[in-house]
């Protein structure tokens, strides 16, 4: 949701902007895991999949930016290891890319 406000936002006041969505590229490659055991941290194979759905958003990511004539490119993905933001951080350093990251908390207990 917030990926879309924003690129939307972005894509209006004149800078071209794409959504590269983590979960989109893992959906397209497995069909398999639909449950929570995807996303345990003691699922090996599963994590080596996730890994690999981020690597290709990010080579997505540098075609968009280097070849069309991206400005913005929006990783929408859980980005909640040290791992996975030093995988982006050492990403767009070798790319010459500046990162934000943009968390959004929710700690209102009413809302499941």
């Amino acid at each position: 949701y917030i990926s879309r406000k924003l690129t939307r936002y972005l894509n209006w006041i004149g800078m071209p902007t794409r959504v590269f969505n983590v979960g989109q590229y893992r959906r397209d490659a497995v069909q398999t895991y639909k449950s929570f055991e995807f996303f345990r941290h003691d699922n090996e194979e599963a994590m080596q999949i996730r890994r690999q759905c981020a690597l290709a958003a990010l080579k997505d990511v540098r075609t968009y930016l280097s070849s069309e004539e991206g400005q913005v490119a929006v990783f929408d993905a859980t980005n909640t290891t040290r791992e996975r933001r030093a995988l982006i951080l050492q990403f767009a350093k070798e790319n010459g890319y500046k990162v934000l990251f943009v968390e959004s908390i929710c700690d209102d207990p009413s809302i499941t």
